[in-house]
């Protein structure tokens, strides 16, 4: 038998009131409760190790969850949970309870406390849910919205699962196709760096010794290691601050309309951009128009959620031609970014009345041609990146051995 300590409302004038109860378990006190006419809004067991070990967990694991926030799977395992319990018949407010007390993340736990006291005020569970922006986005919400109103909260929430899980799905293969190109490029600075700071002088000093002319590229190499050794003060800071402003600049609004512009352009890469991107559009129309949004604010949500500037700005204008009359799939069919069979599938959904399953249809569809885009996309990765570190040692090694021409030819 276990003491816990509670928070409920009388049935009948709705007034709050606390107290303790003693059960077997969590559930017994709240069906023991019910029988008093009290509606439980929080039950906490009383001096439980178990659960306080819970709540504490790892002091180290609960830093670095304070600093990272919440992750996308702790996102998706609330949603689909939280659809299961609704759906259950267990009321929005004691779902919440037992993420609140159980959660292991503690800056999850406070959000969903928030939640949970704003819906116990009179909020709606969307507009308490509005409030966390950083978690819990335009789509989140508005889909939410809609599935209370139409009733099928437990539904809606199951769309909102599939739809997250999806989109990690496919970030996760995106981070996997560029992890290789990534360490090789820090491997190739290293050596780059090596080469710069202990190889370099070496030839330098030799070539001194000699009085070998060198040639332009040789002495453009040694100013470089010659920087870094005896002006490493001055040389990294300005390296770095460097790289920081490049950052910014790319990542500003006319950088990433350069950047954007540029990828686009790329072969193979452009292709799964624009996949990647339509991927997103239809996967986020067929749920929020599942959910019962009206299609202008289904298609104002799906366009937000796409990155790329160029390819959000063509979907935008989709919702602007549907407004003035016009068919989805041609409209869709004017931004260029759309495949032919994905046009083909939304106007038989269309005309069949049936557009929910040909949306469905169509992001199965994208999600089989992304996949195969980027297994082409790794493919090709070795011999590019190949290539790219046989060009750069090359250039390296053609400004070492250069003067070692010359002094042959003096010989002779």
């Amino acid at each position: 038998m276990a003491s816990f300590q509670y928070e409920a409302l009388k049935i009948s004038d709705r007034s709050r009131i606390n107290g303790t109860i003693n059960a077997g378990s969590e559930k017994e006190a709240r069906e023991l409760l019910r029988e008093q006419n009290l509606i439980p809004t929080k039950i906490v067991v009383i001096n439980s190790e178990a659960v306080q070990a819970g709540k504490k967990g790892n002091p180290v694991s609960n830093f670095m969850q304070q600093i990272m926030g919440v992750g996308a799977k702790e996102k998706i395992a609330f949603t689909r949970n939280l659809g299961m319990m609704i759906r259950a018949g267990i009321p929005v407010t004691e779902a919440l309870l037992y993420y609140e007390n159980y959660a292991s993340n503690p800056k999850f736990r406070k959000i969903v406390q928030r939640i949970r006291q704003d819906i116990i005020s009179g909020y709606a569970f969307s507009q308490a849910l509005a409030k966390h922006k950083q978690l819990f986005d335009d789509v989140y919400v508005n889909v939410t919205k809609a599935g209370e109103r139409s009733g099928e909260l437990d539904q809606t929430m199951g769309r909102l699962t599939h739809l997250l899980t999806k989109a990690e799905q496919l970030k996760m293969k995106i981070i996997s196709a560029a992890v290789y190109p990534i360490i090789v490029v820090v491997i190739l600075a290293l050596v780059l760096l090596i080469m710069f700071v202990l190889v370099l002088p070496t030839f330098a000093d030799i070539y001194k010794q000699m009085g070998v002319k060198l040639p332009l590229i040789t002495q453009i190499m040694m100013a470089i290691s010659n920087a870094l050794r005896n002006y490493w003060f001055v040389s990294f800071p300005i390296l770095g601050f460097s790289l920081f402003g490049l950052f910014k600049f790319f990542t500003s609004s006319t950088g990433k309309i350069i950047v954007d512009s540029f990828v686009m352009k790329v072969p193979v890469l452009g292709d799964l951009i624009k996949h990647t991107q339509s991927s997103h559009f239809v996967s986020t129309l067929y749920v929020a128009f599942g959910a019962g949004l009206p299609i202008t604010d289904a298609l104002n949500l799906s366009s937000e959620t796409l990155t790329h500037t160029q390819i959000r700005a063509a979907f935008k204008q989709v919702n602007v031609q549907i407004q003035t009359g016009q068919r989805l799939a041609v409209a869709l069919a004017s931004t260029g970014y759309v495949p032919d069979i994905v046009m083909l599938m939304i106007s038989t959904g269309e005309e069949s009345g049936d557009l929910e399953k040909m949306l469905e249809a169509s992001y199965d569809y994208l999600e089989e041609e992304i996949n195969h885009r980027v297994g082409v996309l790794t493919s090709l990765m070795e011999p590019v990146m190949l290539l790219v570190i046989g060009t750069v040692v090359g250039f390296v090694a053609l400004s070492i051995y250069l003067p070692l021409f010359s002094i042959y030819d003096h010989i002779h």
